[in-house]
């Protein structure tokens, strides 16, 4: 009868031994996750950092709102979520101030009109991060833009070659070009407003000549 209560003690011991290391085991395992997780949250918010950095290379930086428009030709300047909003440009002008751009040519031309040297920036084709323009690879494509420039532009110029390979039409051009037909695209439209307000002028001076005529 001893013998079968010793038994039943020891059995009774090992039991609670090895529920206590099943108790451990599931303890360590929790405390292992929970640590998996917390590094798997700051390694995320880190990543989360990085890509919010990378998207603003300068800290003055904006987004355009719905209801701004391009400071040269007064259009609406497309938000990042937008179909259109890959086109828009911005320039932090040398007092720090921001203006908006509906696409290149008026990014381009608005130094030209207000005889500034602004930071330009554009976004990159594949991410809508913000790229200085003079840094990016630019792209001629037959895409409808707002004013149909169709320039495209991208951070890494793999990327731009990948682009191409997948549509042969389209080619990388320099800025240089690109400053070039903005620049005659600027001249020609403003010799057709001289020459629309040469026509008003004339037009007002017969009328003026005809009444003249009529009273005598």
């Amino acid at each position: 009868m001893k013998k079968f209560l010793t038994l039943v003690m020891l059995l009774a011991v090992f039991t609670l031994a090895a529920c206590g290391q099943s108790d451990q085991s599931s303890n360590n395992e929790e405390s292992k996750n929970t640590t998996q997780e917390e590094t798997s949250t700051e390694q995320q918010n880190k990543k989360d950092t990085t890509t919010a950095e990378v998207s603003k290379p300068d800290p003055r930086l904006q987004e355009p709102t719905e209801d701004t428009v391009c400071e040269m030709c007064n259009m609406k300047v497309y938000e990042a979520t937008d179909e259109l909003g890959k086109f828009t440009g911005q320039a932090i002008k040398e007092d720090g101030s921001i203006a908006f751009y509906d696409d290149i040519g008026c990014l381009l031309n608005a130094e030209l009109a207000h005889n500034e040297k602004n930071q330009k920036y554009v976004r990159d084709y594949n991410t809508l991060e913000w790229v200085l323009v003079d840094d990016a690879t630019i792209v001629k494509t037959d895409l409808k833009s707002p004013m149909n420039w169709g320039y495209v532009f991208f951070k890494n110029k793999e990327d731009a070659e990948k682009f191409i390979a997948e549509n042969s039409s389209y080619k990388i051009v320099e800025l240089d070009v690109v400053k070039q037909e903005a620049k005659e695209r600027r001249e020609a439209k403003l010799k057709k407003q001289a020459e629309q307000q040469q026509q008003q002028q004339n037009g007002n001076m017969d009328s003026m000549s005809h009444e003249g005529h009529s009273h005598s």
